[in-house]
């Protein structure tokens, strides 16, 4: 009988240990020199849940099946152009996250490639954070720090924590006129358990992080209003002691109070698959007849059967939303230039017209 109580004692021990609420603090994010591979999950075939949070939970996310693998390459701004140095702090350190970048909805006059964001650590209080970006701007590097960093944690991380902070980037570019980033980060740590992958096949103790990105996008372009364009969007971070990249990473979309997974991304080894970078430019459509007065009809691409169409006014408010037809009704909207975004799965397209 002594000798049953023992093993109970000890199998309640490693239940306990499998189970145990962790904390996450600056120890736990990338640093200079890390080389970290992910694989990139299809999101028509996932069944991930994103809103599967609470506490003691047992995420099984095994059967992900990669698509594509990118690697995370955190460099100083030295190494990756001394031209770089001359704006961003020494100990900040980034990674490749685009090969090229672009407003949705907006045809920029220049061409903007290799982006770059850079993070650092900081104290008091003790955080993680966006504070540069970086690019290719018509062939020339260039940087630019933000004007109010992107917080994107608040150590420790716990269970239950709570933080909304503000951050900002304003680009200047010659021959165009600026374009500006700003918004909001709110988030919270809604989960505690254990997740298995493809990567983690047993199950590893980690925390499920909820970060609501609300933002606008705007481009001044020479005497021009400024356009905006708003966007809102989810990431989900389950995160694990000493991994330095999310274990699981999965980023949504909100439009009209409708939620879409966009991204699933993942760490992983190796695998024999095509590598490319994740982060694709969004597809230019057409809208016609433009202008129009009473309908327009869009130009979806023939593999999407499933896609929202959105349409925005120069403001970057929402004025349109219907579900997979390609015909607008716009008689009721005032005259002017209007914004289509649609969207499918992980795909975006945009197309502009106008209202006369």
């Amino acid at each position: 009988m002594k000798k049953l109580s023992l093993t109970l004692v000890v199998v309640g021990l490693i239940s306990n240990s499998l189970h145990a609420q962790i904390s996450i603090d600056a120890n736990d994010m990338p640093v200079s020199g890390d080389t970290l591979r992910f694989s990139t999950a299809s999101v028509i075939t996932s069944t991930i849940n994103p809103h599967d949070s609470g506490a003691n939970k047992t995420w099984v996310y095994t059967s992900l099946v990669p698509s594509t693998q990118s690697v995370a390459e955190y460099k100083t701004a030295t190494q990756v152009s001394p031209i770089y140095a001359l704006t961003i702090t020494p100990n900040a350190y980034g990674f490749k996250v685009a090969d090229s970048f672009g407003v949705p909805g907006i045809s920029l006059p220049v061409a903007i490639n290799d982006v770059y964001n850079f993070f650092s650590k900081k104290t008091s209080p003790s955080r993680f954070v966006t504070e540069a970006f970086a690019a290719k701007i018509s062939g020339l590097p260039t940087a630019i720090n933000y004007s109010d960093e992107d917080e994107q944690y608040f150590f420790p991380l716990q269970y239950g924590d709570s933080t909304t902070s503000t951050f900002k980037l304003n680009m200047s570019i010659p021959t165009l006129g600026s374009i500006k980033q700003e918004g909001t980060r709110t988030t919270k740590v809604d989960g505690w358990g254990t997740i298995t992958t493809p990567f983690f096949t047993t199950p590893v103790n980690c925390i499920r992080v909820r970060s609501v990105i609300d933002e606008i996008d705007s481009v001044q372009i020479s005497s021009l209003p400024a356009m905006g364009i708003p966007r809102k969007t989810v990431e989900y971070k389950w995160l694990a002691k000493g991994e330095h990249f999310p274990v699981l990473w999965v980023t949504t979309s909100i439009v009209a109070g409708t939620e879409t997974v966009t991204n699933i991304r993942y760490r992983d080894q190796y695998r024999p698959l095509s590598v490319s970078n994740t982060n694709k430019q969004a597809i230019a459509i057409e809208a016609y007849p433009n202008p129009a007065t009473s309908e327009v009809h869009i130009s979806i691409p023939a593999n999407w059967n499933a896609y929202t169409v959105d349409v925005f006014d120069l403001t970057g408010k929402l004025v349109t939303h219907q579900q997979s037809s390609k015909l607008v009704d716009i008689s009721m909207l005032a005259n002017g230039s209007y914004i289509v975004r649609v969207s499918s799965g992980a795909e975006v397209a945009f197309a502009q017209f106008s209202k006369q």
